[in-house]
C-alpha cells in the first residue's frame, strides 16, 4: 500500500545511561500538510467508536508502526517536563495517552502541532493525556512551546526509553496508549485531529 507520509528526514538522538546512540532517520515530506479543518482531517468513511482497522484502512498521511507491539503494555519510563516536573508513563495509567516523539525543526511535526492543540480542548486532563518527547533542550522547548501556543505537555527525553520507544528512527512518531496501560497503535507519520480522535476512542476489535 502506498501512502505519501509527512515525515521529517533527521537525525534522532537517544541517550542511553552508558552511551549516545545516534538514530539515522529517512522519510519524506508531503510539500503541504493538512490543517486541522481540511477535508484529511475528518474522513467521511470514520465513524465514533470505530475499529482501529477501519481507521487504518482510510489513513492518507501515516502508517503502522511496531504492529507486534500493538496490545502489549508499555513499560514505564520518565521525562522531564518544561515546566520542570518529572512525568512518568505509568502516572497516566487509567485515562488514554499520545506519547509524541518530535522535534521542533520537523517541518511535519509542526504541521501537527494545530491538531494536537485541537485534541487537547475535545479531552480534559483526567480522560487524556498528550506527551509530546523531544531531545532538543529545555530553553528551546519552553521558547516554541510558548511561541506556538501549545497547550499540552512537552518535555525533554533524558536518558533511553524502553522498547519500543528506543526503536523511533522517525518524527512524528505518535504511541495511542489505552486507559490499561496497553499500546492501541503506534502511527508513523501526520495524524490529523479527527484520525486521532477515532483512535482514541476506537473499540479494539470492534
Amino acid at each position: 500500500m502506498s501512502k505519501q507520509k509527512i515525515i521529517e528526514k533527521a537525525g534522532w538522538f537517544v541517550a542511553p545511561l552508558i552511551a549516545v546512540a545516534v538514530v539515522a532517520v529517512f522519510a519524506t515530506v508531503k510539500n503541504e500538510s493538512p490543517g486541522p479543518e481540511s477535508p484529511v482531517s475528518a474522513p467521511a468513511t470514520l465513524t465514533s467508536p470505530a475499529s482501529l482497522e477501519s481507521i487504518i484502512q482510510t489513513s492518507t498521511t501515516w502508517d503502522v508502526a511496531f504492529p507486534s507491539w500493538n496490545g502489549q503494555s508499555a513499560d514505564d519510563f520518565s521525562v522531564n517536563a518544561i515546566d520542570g516536573q518529572t512525568h512518568n508513563l505509568s502516572d497516566y495509567h487509567g485515562k488514554n495517552l499520545l506519547v509524541v516523539f518530535w522535534a521542533t525543526w520537523c517541518p511535519a511535526c509542526k504541521a501537527e502541532i494545530p491538531h494536537l492543540i485541537e485534541l487537547r480542548k475535545m479531552y480534559s486532563e483526567d480522560e487524556l493525556g498528550i506527551l509530546a518527547i523531544s531531545n532538543e533542550s529545555p530553553d528551546d522547548l519552553k521558547k516554541f512551546a510558548a511561541d506556538n501556543g501549545i497547550n499540552y505537555t512537552v518535555a525533554n527525553l533524558g536518558s533511553a526509553p524502553p522498547e519500543p520507544f528506543s526503536k523511533v528512527t522517525s518524527i512524528p512518531t505518535t504511541f495511542f496508549i489505552g486507559k490499561d496501560g496497553t499500546i492501541k497503535l503506534t502511527a508513523l507519520g501526520l495524524v490529523a485531529l479527527q484520525e486521532s480522535k477515532a483512535i482514541v476512542e476506537a473499540e479494539i476489535g470492534h
